[in-house]
């Protein structure tokens, strides 16, 4: 049976010796890696951008929710009341309707350059794998 120092210190010499001899990556080899993380990117810009539309929209709605409970303190009477929840709706479906118009464009445009994204890296791999002819 092999000692752990020796198999500590074949490992590291065999891995010494492959690493030198071992010829580098070509530049094409690269490309795809690229395209993948120029796709990454765009979707976390993407996402970002839908993160910080959300984080406006709850903030908005905590506004008006706020808003909400001092009218309803100040309220008199069963009509104020009515009138402030009535109001409140009312603003709770347009704000619902124009961050869901908002929030469908962010996804269209992200979804929009994930799949640009996605055709460069197969066109890319596919121009990598044709059989270059020598004239």
């Amino acid at each position: 049976m092999l000692s752990r120092s020796y198999i500590g210190r074949r490992s590291v010499s065999d891995a010494l010796s492959r690493r030198s001899a071992d010829p580098p990556l070509a530049p094409s080899a690269w490309n795809p890696l690229a395209a993948t993380l120029n796709a990454n990117t765009w979707a976390h810009e993407g996402f970002g951008s839908l993160g910080n539309e959300w984080q406006s929209f709850v903030r908005r709605q905590l506004q008006q929710n706020y808003a909400l409970i001092q009218r309803l303190s100040q309220s008199r009477t069963s009509d104020q009341v009515v009138a402030a929840y009535t109001d409140f709706w009312q603003q709770v479906a347009e704000s619902c309707g124009k961050e869901l118009i908002a929030v469908t464009k962010l996804m269209t445009g992200v979804t929009n350059k994930m799949v640009m994204a996605t055709q460069m890296v197969s066109e890319e791999q596919r121009t990598e794998r044709r059989p270059r002819v020598s004239t």
